[in-house]
């Protein structure tokens, strides 16, 4: 097992739990993940949790299926999956998940946004509210988005390539005029290698039929709510150790991930 960061320990109240006790002792400000996000970064796509034992842990949260096989989205107790195309189905509780974080979502801190803001205004905003302990909280935006910049990814076979390699050839949109909900978390250095570092949000539609991985968003109108998370519960899946130190290479293979590719995304108007 690696070492985790003192300042993460001390920050977040770090603990490894075993599979069995993922969703023991479930309370509120308590981030509940399974695996790292360097194991995703180097291509172990293979489910260890199912969703069902993930929503017994949380109730709002974000992650993958077995395979990389989309993006998720847990809003409102409900596990929802955006596909390659942008579609989104609600995923049986059997399926299970290689990479995901939740939380028992309770507000802290609740922004109103009554004129439109562009991304980088929003990204400003949240850091404004990021807890000044931890720098660590779960988010949820309900609202009307004039832009959603969106990507997923299909279903990966084995042998799996590394996610960088995989997120080349991601498929990205953008939903012009919609009502719907973005939900994500935020997570500080100290996390480097366990969990993305920053903002990392995705979006649902409010009639479930469009989301994705939020690569950019602009907001015309929204309620934010932020949660203080002072706990963060991690369960290893077999094979997959903690990070021992920082991983220049692989973080920067993370970064490139998270962006768009540059290529033109396709155009989806939801006019609600």
């Amino acid at each position: 097992m690696g070492v985790i960061d003192p300042a993460m320990i001390h920050a977040l109240g770090v603990r490894i739990v075993d599979h069995d006790h993922l969703a023991d002792r479930p309370a509120e400000h308590a981030a509940v993940q399974t695996s790292t996000i360097a194991a995703i970064v180097d291509g172990n796509y293979d489910g260890d949790v199912t969703i069902g034992e993930l929503l017994e842990a949380g109730d709002l949260g974000i992650g993958t299926l077995d395979g990389l096989d989309g993006e998720v989205i847990i809003v409102d107790g409900e596990a929802w999956q955006a596909a390659y195309d942008g579609s989104v189905r609600k995923i049986a509780s059997h399926q299970r998940t290689p990479f995901a974080v939740v939380t028992k979502f309770s507000t802290d801190d609740l922004v109103e946004i009554e004129e439109p803001i562009g991304w980088g205004a929003l990204l400003a905003l949240l850091e404004e509210h990021a807890p000044p302990d931890s720098g660590c909280d779960a988010i949820r935006i309900d609202g009307h988005f004039s832009r959603v910049h969106a990507r997923s990814v299909p279903k990966q076979s084995k042998p799996y390539p590394p996610l960088v390699e995989v997120t080349a050839g991601q498929v990205e949109w953008e939903f012009e005029g919609v009502e719907g909900t973005v939900v994500g978390f935020r997570f500080p250095e100290a996390v480097s290698g366990v969990e993305v570092v920053g903002h990392h949000l995705h979006f649902i539609s409010s009639d479930r039929t469009r989301g994705g991985h939020v690569l950019e968003c602009d907001v015309e109108k929204a309620t934010v709510r932020i949660e203080e998370l002072d706990e963060m519960r991690i369960e290893l899946p077999p094979g997959v150790p903690l990070p021992e130190s920082e991983d220049v290479a692989r973080e920067a293979a993370l970064r490139r991930a998270e962006q768009p590719s540059g290529e033109p995304p396709a155009s989806s108007r939801l006019d609600s």
